[in-house]
C-alpha cells in the first residue's frame, strides 16, 4: 500500500501521470491514492523527486 506524505508533496503531478492503475489523483490540491485500485507497483515512489509516496 502507498500513502502520500502531504508535507513532502509539492503537487507536481508526476505520480498521477505515471500511475498505470490510475490510482492517484489530486482532490482539493491534495494528492491522494485510491488503495482499492493501487497495484502497489511503486512506480510513483521512483518518479517522485520529493519522495512523497511511501510504503505503509
Amino acid at each position: 500500500m502507498v500513502k502520500i506524505d502531504t508535507k513532502k508533496c509539492t503537487g507536481c503531478g508526476g505520480c498521477i501521470d505515471i500511475c498505470p492503475a490510475i490510482a492517484i489523483s489530486m482532490i482539493n490540491d491534495v494528492v491522494t491514492v485510491n488503495n482499492d485500485t493501487c497495484t502497489d507497483c511503486k512506480i510513483c515512489v521512483k518518479v517522485c523527486p520529493m519522495r512523497a509516496p511511501a510504503e505503509v
